[in-house]
C-alpha cells in the first residue's frame, strides 16, 4: 500500500510519499491514465495526443521544480 500527499499553496505543492517505490508507481500510473482520459475528453483530441500532452507538462514541471 502507498499513500502520496500532495498540498498546493500559493502555486509552490509540497510531496509526502509513504510506502514501496513500486506501490507509488502503480499509483502515479493509475493517476496518469485517469488525467490522460479528462484530457482526450475536453480537447476531444486522441488518447495518444492527450498522453504526449501528459507527458510534456510532467517534463516542464520537473524542470521548474528542480
Amino acid at each position: 500500500m502507498g499513500i502520496i500527499f500532495a498540498i498546493l499553496k500559493n502555486k509552490k505543492t509540497k510531496v509526502k510519499a509513504l510506502g514501496k517505490t513500486l506501490n507509488l508507481l502503480v499509483m502515479l500510473v493509475a493517476v496518469s491514465k485517469c488525467l490522460t482520459e479528462r484530457i482526450s475528453k475536453e480537447k476531444r483530441i486522441s488518447i495518444g495526443e492527450a498522453e504526449i500532452i501528459l507527458i510534456d507538462c510532467i517534463k516542464d514541471g520537473m524542470k521548474t521544480l528542480a
